[in-house]
């Protein structure tokens, strides 16, 4: 398959997706959006879930990617790292809006659609990792477990989806900078770097 067709339909598909959720979405409607016929969307992709699931694929290589540009393991301090991944999350949610919507539906498809629920519980599982790798870095207080520290990646993931859940429900009422600020404070809280 041309790189650049791929691309092309996995693009149209974010799009309407974010338009018009993925129970919504059909394969023609993708079509449309490529200025394709049908049937030559249906070369590429067989079925709508497999657009669905090279979808998912795309958007965890794009956030993977991103990522590289909030976190440095090798001259960031644990603090600033953590700090990344909001910002990280603070600039999807505030410039592509249209991925934190469809990252959402996938969440919801997840309770329904086995295959893409195996598929977006690898990338919680990635940005946990991610969040893990982070951490390992910084100096825990005396006594925390590895139960403990696992757990802090999970909040940490939940503030982040948290925050994308309350600012597009109600852009108006939700300080993102603010939400971030404290929610750096509450990791913070739970570690303790010598410096």
């Amino acid at each position: 398959m041309s790189k650049d067709a791929k691309k092309n339909i996995l693009d149209a598909a974010m799009k309407v997706i974010a338009r018009e959720k993925i129970s919504g979405t059909r394969m023609h409607m993708i079509a449309k959006e490529t200025d394709r016929s049908q049937a030559n969307l249906h070369y590429y992709f067989p079925t709508k879930n497999d657009i669905m699931i090279a979808l998912l694929d795309d958007i965890q290589k794009q956030f993977s990617e991103n990522r590289k540009q909030y976190i440095d393991l090798d001259n960031k301090d644990v603090f600033q790292n953590i700090r990344g991944f909001f910002e990280q999350k603070e600039d999807d949610i505030l410039n592509n809006k249209e991925l934190d919507y469809v990252q959402l539906d996938y969440w919801v498809q997840g309770t329904v659609n086995k295959e893409i629920r195996e598929k977006f519980q690898k990338t919680f599982n990635i940005w946990r990792s991610s969040i893990k790798e982070v951490l390992s870095k910084g100096k825990f207080k005396d006594g925390a477990d590895d139960d403990y520290k696992d757990m802090l990646t999970y909040i940490m993931v939940s503030l982040m989806l948290g925050a994308s859940l309350q600012y597009l429900i109600d852009e108006d009422k939700f300080d993102l900078k603010k939400y971030f600020d404290a929610a750096e404070g509450l990791i913070g809280q739970c570690l303790e770097e010598e410096g």
